[in-house]
């Protein structure tokens, strides 16, 4: 009988432990494994929570992948002067009205090249003819002509020298050696310049031996485009002949002149100047200079050109020789 009492006495101190359990809040669970700064692991958990098995079809928290990390973005450091490369090769233009492209290509898709500046510091060519006979009438002529020109943002020189010899049954009937040398100076962002000028003419069947002519003055671009190039100049110097009528005097001359260099087409240019040089005490003494010359192309990869040109000088005051000598002469020109 004790021991019925005993056990019933059991059972109700159990269901109401039972009751309690289930009328006592359960505080919010954290995930787990996780914690908080100002609270222990795992604080307010029961064990049963923290060993807690996840539903079917729900992922665990600890099987999930790590969060995808993203490189930074790489800097490329280029010196100063230098273009980007492009990092790989694409085809596709660029959007319209976009700017030209460091890769030459424009937007709209055309792609350009660009050229390496020049490290040449004179451009220049050769010319050389030569033609003769022999047999009932003998004859010889030879010419040889040289010219270079040196350019910069601040200055252009330029220097020309042409010979022409000829003989006929062995005796001379030309020897003639001309030299020009020009300096100009450009004005940064003007259409002017200045100019030295220096001539040196030898002719053996002139009254001189030797002719000096020395000038400075202004030049003024009248046209200035990429194919066409027209320069008016304007200045002041002496002329200065050794031998002959006047040898040794310096006689004071103004001097105007134009300058037309034409590129018309890929393989043909033309050349011409024209020179006016009075006497400043007496104008009806003056002489006048013409040049002109017609260059073609033969061949670019060999830089072989063909040139005719033509030059007229005339005197007012010849000294008993003919006052107009007109040379005329078709030569065979290497550039470099």
């Amino acid at each position: 009988m004790s021991r019925r009492w005993l056990c019933i006495a059991l059972l109700g101190v159990l269901a109401g432990g039972v009751l309690v359990y289930a009328q006592t809040p359960t505080p919010s669970p954290s995930p787990p494994f996780t914690s908080t700064p100002d609270a222990e692991p795992n604080e307010g958990l029961y064990a049963a929570e923290i060993w807690r098995l996840p539903p079917v079809g729900e992922p665990s928290p600890l099987a999930q992948p790590p969060a995808e990390i993203i490189p930074p973005p790489r800097v490329l450091m280029v010196p100063p002067g230098e273009l980007i490369p492009p990092s790989k090769p694409d085809d596709r233009p660029p959007a319209v009205n976009a700017p030209a492209s460091l890769t030459g290509i424009l937007s709209d898709g055309e792609r350009i090249e660009i050229k390496p500046e020049s490290d040449k510091l004179w451009e220049g060519s050769f010319n050389l003819g030569l033609d003769g006979s022999e047999g009932n009438t003998e004859a010889f002529n030879f010419r040889f002509g040289f010219n270079a020109v040196r350019k910069n943002e601040l200055s252009i020189v330029t220097l020309n020298l042409d010979y022409k010899k000829q003989t006929s049954n062995t005796q001379p009937t030309a020897d003639r050696l001309y030299f020009e040398g020009r300096c100009e100076r450009l004005i940064v962002q003007s259409r002017w310049s200045l100019f030295v000028h220096e001539t040196i003419e030898y002719d053996e069947f002139q009254p001189f031996d030797v002719r000096d002519t020395s000038d400075a003055g202004v030049g003024y671009r009248l046209i200035k485009t990429e194919l066409t190039t027209l320069i008016g100049r304007l200045g002041g110097g002496f002329s200065h002949e050794y031998g002959g009528p006047e040898n040794g005097q310096y006689i004071p001359e103004a001097v105007f002149g134009l300058q037309l260099d034409c590129q018309f087409s890929k393989r043909q240019k033309i050349l011409g100047t024209v020179e006016y040089a009075p006497d400043v005490g007496d104008f009806l003494r003056y002489r006048i200079r013409t040049q002109a010359a017609l260059e073609v192309s033969l061949d670019q990869e060999r830089n072989l050109s063909l040139r005719l040109g033509v030059l007229e000088r005339y005197n007012s005051m010849p000294n008993g020789v003919r006052p107009n000598d007109l040379d005329y002469a078709m030569m065979l020109m290497w550039k470099f």
